[in-house]
């Protein structure tokens, strides 16, 4: 299962019958004249909000099947991140053959095509390993302007 609450905290509202953090989705919609940014695209119209309609959202729960048979299920967080982050995981299982746990270790690129750059993962691990994109694909990327 994949949900969202958004931003932190959501809505910052606390449901006192659920506990449950209620989300900000609406966030999500586009708004008239809210983004002069050149590092935000335009305002889409077709995701204005408007009376039933539910926002953008890069949310992509996935099920995987092979023959009517269950091979994966995949989901991520990471807003505008879960769709190359999803994409990747699943090219490196299915594609480059690695075992699930690598397929999830191995740190992903992001590119959003606005703004022009590519965001890449640094991290460590609760058991200290640490993961980052190799020193040579860093260097090609700051070559070509990207980061």
């Amino acid at each position: 299962m994949t949900n969202t609450v958004n931003a932190y905290f959501g809505a910052v509202i606390l449901s006192p019958s659920t506990g449950i953090v209620l989300n900000n989705e609406m966030d999500d919609f586009s708004m008239p004249l809210n983004s002069t940014s050149k590092n935000l695209p335009p305002p889409a119209p077709a995701n204005f909000i408007r009376p039933g309609k539910r926002p953008l959202s890069s949310m992509s729960p996935t099920i995987v099947l092979k023959d009517g048979k269950l091979k994966a299920v995949l989901g991520a967080s990471g807003g505008a991140n879960i769709i190359a982050g999803t994409t990747e995981v699943f090219l490196n299982h299915f594609a480059l053959k690695m075992d699930p746990l690598s397929s999830v270790m191995v740190p992903r690129v992001y590119h959003q095509l606005i703004p022009n750059t590519v965001l890449y993962e640094n991290w460590t691990a609760v058991s200290g390993d640490h993961f980052k994109v190799p020193a040579d694909i860093r260097a090609s990327l700051k070559k070509k302007g990207l980061v």
